[in-house]
């Protein structure tokens, strides 16, 4: 009698664990579903990449932007949409260390060869034990950006060309007021040189008449 409750206990336990692992099973379903649909849905073009660098999902902003159709790009590896293969190789080994890296500028290659500049925002994916798998990369398009920091640049080149001529106005301003002031001395200087020319030849004959007076008194 005990073993055959035993055995029926067994029996339960057994059914319900089956029954915790469908339920675990779907939630996992569920959620995998969920991520995908959120990623796929992201105005933010976003691609997974295996452990060794190959790309193995985007999502529909990655096509759009990229040009390429999933089944083209999926196990391409990851330098095949940047124009610095060398630097994004370098960046997918760094965060396996970082785990986060932020807004690198660098250019997306399209499938028909438009250079895109872009930012990139890197995340290291790892399983339960904490071991690398991989990582997701957000890519975000920055060209409006950029055509708004060349428009201020230009703008700041003009208005800096601008400024460099006022400068140069004053600095022929000063040069002219020196000069003329200079020659003002210089006008004063001969003046005062004149007068003095002709003060002494007045002072002289002055003198001289005041002598030829005084020999007339005596």
């Amino acid at each position: 009698m005990a073993k055959k409750k035993s055995k029926t206990k067994e029996a339960k336990d057994i059914l319900w664990y089956e029954s915790e692992l469908m339920k675990a099973k779907e939630d996992v379903e569920d959620l995998e579903w969920y991520i995908g649909e959120f990623t796929a849905f992201l105005p933010i073009a976003v691609c997974t990449l295996s452990a060794i660098g190959i790309i193995i999902d985007v999502n529909k902003s990655f096509q759009e932007l990229t040009g390429y159709k999933e089944i083209e790009i999926n196990g391409e590896p990851i330098d095949t949409v940047f124009l610095e293969k060398g630097e994004i190789e370098k960046i997918v080994q760094e965060v396996v260390k970082k785990d986060v890296i932020k807004g690198r500028e660098l250019t997306l290659l399209s499938k028909e060869k438009n250079k895109i500049p872009v930012s990139i925002f890197v995340s290291a994916r790892k399983d339960r034990e904490g071991d690398y798998t991989g990582c997701f990369i957000g890519i975000i398009d920055i060209t409006e950006v950029k055509k708004l920091q060349e428009g201020l640049e230009q703008k700041i080149k003009a208005r800096t060309k601008e400024l460099q001529e006022r400068v140069d106005e004053l600095e022929r301003f000063r040069r002219l007021t020196v000069g003329r002031e200079l020659k003002m001395v210089e006008m004063k200087e001969t003046i005062k040189a004149l007068e003095e020319k002709i003060k002494e030849p007045k002072e002289k004959s002055k003198i001289q008449n005041q002598e030829i007076n005084n020999e007339k008194v005596i």
